[in-house]
């Protein structure tokens, strides 16, 4: 299992030929739980990012990400795809059970690497709060609803 916040920033290389291929920038997620695919730093001149679909990973280790045959495509944004940093992205967003209570700020992402699976939300409530209580980990919520402001969660486990 790893987080978001870990990968990001790791260098993508080809399995095939061994060649850096660009360094992980962002994730994309879609709503049901499941990581769509990274965002890749562009290189050139524009330097404009570029998407990978997920199935292409072969494995996340301590220092690089590997892909398979790895396509790049331009980054669209569509209905239904969530970014955790970028276009208004999850990342800071507040978590509110559906009764009204607030469960604090999203502060991390827990996936499933082979699969791309998320299997929990780490939220806080800042840093004294995460001292003194520690960060909450949402795990496998049944609905997770991702508005413009705030992400509702129907059900703890």
């Amino acid at each position: 299992m790893r987080t978001f916040s870990r990968v990001v920033g790791m260098l993508l290389y080809d399995t095939a030929s061994g060649k850096k291929i660009g360094r992980i920038t962002d994730f994309c997620i879609e709503e049901p739980g499941i990581v769509k695919g990274l965002l890749i730093d562009g290189k050139g001149m524009f330097h404009r990012t570029k998407f990978l679909r997920y199935e292409t990973i072969h494995s996340i280790g301590e220092d690089g990400v590997m892909a398979k045959d790895p396509k790049l495509s331009p980054v669209i944004k569509e209905h239904g795809k969530i970014y955790f940093h970028h276009y208004h992205g999850i990342k800071g967003k507040s978590f509110i059970t559906s009764e009204g209570d607030k469960l604090g700020l999203l502060e991390d992402v827990y996936f499933e690497e082979k699969t791309g699976t998320i299997v929990g939300y780490e939220v806080t409530d800042g840093f004294f709060a995460d001292i003194a209580e520690g960060k909450k980990i949402i795990k496998n919520p049944s609905d997770l609803i991702i508005g413009k402001d705030t992400v509702v969660v129907s059900v703890l486990t």
